[in-house]
């Protein structure tokens, strides 16, 4: 019987099939690095671009907060303050207790605040800074405060109930030659986290 006469490897039909598929590969291969080639000055313009434009774009500016007036009444939301008047004094008396006295001035603001809202607002004095004309700010002095409203606390740790007002006074201890003071009014206890609005004081 005549033997089997073998093909020749490169006639066989796998040898074609793994032919085909390494061409194929090698033009996708190719085409991928000329599609990139073709992207990335594009990449690298627009890039340019949003640089350029960040660099241009000019911050913005801090609004200016609006300075209300006495005997405006100023809305902080839920909130309303009207300062009535404002008193300066060297020295705080009261009756059967030791004077106040400072190297500087007590400046009283009286003020009524309003609670438009629909549940009772807790309010406390510590809601109330004063700033003076190069930044600097003042807290309320709560010692001073016993003195300047007859013995009660003011508004230190008080509740307001919906649609009702209290009146009362807030003392500031600052030195003597402070000018163009304006007080700050939160619209709620814990003045970090408030919003505030200013009154000036003159």
């Amino acid at each position: 019987m005549a033997e089997k006469v073998k093909k020749p490897f490169y006639k066989k039909w796998w040898v074609w099939l793994i032919a085909v598929i390494i061409v194929i590969a090698i033009a996708g291969g190719g085409e991928d690095t000329a599609e990139q080639a073709s992207t990335e000055p594009a990449d690298t313009e627009t890039s340019s671009n949003d640089t350029a434009k960040e660099e241009n774009k000019e911050e913005p500016k801090e609004e200016e907060k609006k300075a209300f007036g006495m005997g405006e009444e100023v809305a902080v939301e839920s909130l309303a303050y009207t300062v009535n008047g404002v008193e300066e004094l060297t020295e705080i008396k009261r009756e059967y207790m030791d004077s106040l006295t400072t190297s500087g001035k007590f400046l009283i603001v009286d003020l009524t605040i309003k609670n438009s809202d629909k549940k009772a607002r807790f309010i406390d004095s510590e809601m109330f800074r004063l700033v003076d004309a190069d930044g600097t700010e003042f807290s309320s002095n709560t010692e001073a405060d016993m003195y300047i409203n007859n013995g009660d606390l003011g508004f230190f740790m008080q509740e307001i109930n919906p649609k009702m007002d209290m009146t009362g006074k807030v003392a500031f201890e600052v030195p003597a030659d402070a000018t163009d003071l304006q007080l700050q009014v939160s619209s709620g206890f814990g003045w970090s986290g408030g919003k505030y609005e200013v009154i000036n004081l003159k």
